[in-house]
């Protein structure tokens, strides 16, 4: 048995985020000789069955070292506390603050505030993905120390992109990632060419991802279409055809596919105020500061104000080129796995 586990969700829908980043860190560690186990974790965390719980519990035990994925330890403080009293030494990997999540009545919200609050408040070693969610577990629960240990990314090919342009929004359709917003920015501007991919898990909310299915269809024939999960080539085909990465998300650790964009030389427009504007323009003290930004945060609850932007994208070659311009510059200054998987073992230290 390794002396050190990653304990992971076994049953979260992807692709995700925070599924790849768990993958590849993990792949980058053991590239590197360091002996650890991936124990995939039944259950629907964070709601998990009691049943689950005790597998949890039964399985963080039998190791001396655990990094636990944040779905499933900031749900189960008691589990946790079990462990530890058994002699496990604890570290929580928080991809996102779990009432950050959209859709959470707020009974729901309450309840994950709290059980979040008792396992990351327990003394275990806490880190996260990026400086937006630092600061949110910090502001929330009152944290002193938050560890961060941003994603990498791999090296791609520079996108060739589509005529008319393509736009692109991936990601789950979720109210917390907004692509119905976006489609309401787009409704103003079917007098110039565009074409628009959603590509996305559609399971979370079927109610949401039906609305977002229905705005598309509403918009003229070939405009926008909405895929399910896309991967492997077929996902290297849509981002091969994109011109702009399109995030609206009202609340983003830090949003992975902005930089798997930048690696093509794609820009993007983001949400203000999450962690994918981060992602966009990079540290402020890491080797892109002094970069322009390649493409542009904006308000993600003022659909109007997106609307705008994208006009002024779809209109103006000069802009586009300028966009582009920056998000080649920053292609060749992005950080890799390597990095990110020895940021987070040095974090927990292992």
């Amino acid at each position: 048995m390794a002396r050190h586990a990653f304990l992971v969700p076994a049953d979260l829908p992807g692709p995700s985020g925070g599924l790849t980043y768990n993958r590849r860190v993990l792949a980058q560690w053991r590239a590197v000789g360091l002996d650890v186990e991936e124990v995939a974790v039944p259950g629907r965390w964070p709601e998990a069955s009691p049943a689950d719980r005790e597998t949890l519990t039964r399985l963080a035990s039998a190791h001396r070292r655990v990094l636990i994925d944040g779905i499933i330890a900031s749900a189960a403080p008691d589990e946790l506390a079990q462990a530890a009293a058994s002699g496990t030494e604890i570290s929580v990997l928080v991809h996102l603050p779990l009432p950050a999540e959209s859709g959470l009545s707020f009974e729901d919200a309450q309840r994950l505030t709290a059980s979040e609050r008792a396992t990351v408040g327990a003394g275990y070693t806490v880190v996260c993905t990026s400086a937006w969610a630092q600061a949110d577990l910090q502001a929330r629960y009152g944290l002193d120390a938050v560890a961060v240990a941003e994603p990498g990314v791999d090296p791609a090919p520079l996108a060739s992109g589509s005529t008319p342009a393509r736009l692109l929004f991936l990601g789950a359709v979720t109210p917390r990632k907004n692509p119905l917003s976006l489609l309401q920015a787009l409704q103003g501007l079917t007098a110039l060419p565009w074409t628009l991919v959603i590509a996305g898990p559609q399971a979370q909310d079927p109610d949401y991802a039906a609305e977002v299915r229905a705005a598309a269809q509403a918009l003229p024939a070939g405009r926008a279409v909405v895929l399910g999960p896309a991967q492997g080539r077929d996902l290297q085909q849509l981002w091969e055809q994109t011109d702009l990465l399109v995030l609206p998300s009202v609340a983003e650790t830090y949003g992975m596919v902005v930089t798997e964009a930048l690696s093509r030389g794609i820009p993007a427009m983001v949400g203000s105020g999450t962690g994918a504007q981060a992602a966009l323009s990079g540290d402020p003290e890491g080797p892109r500061d002094g970069l322009s930004i390649p493409g542009a945060a904006v308000d993600p609850e003022d659909s109007h104000a997106w609307s705008e932007v994208l006009r002024d994208w779809l209109s103006d070659v000069s802009l586009r080129q300028t966009w582009s311009t920056a998000a080649q510059a920053h292609r060749a200054r992005l950080r890799s796995w390597t990095h990110a998987a020895q940021d987070l073992r040095t974090a927990i230290e292992w």
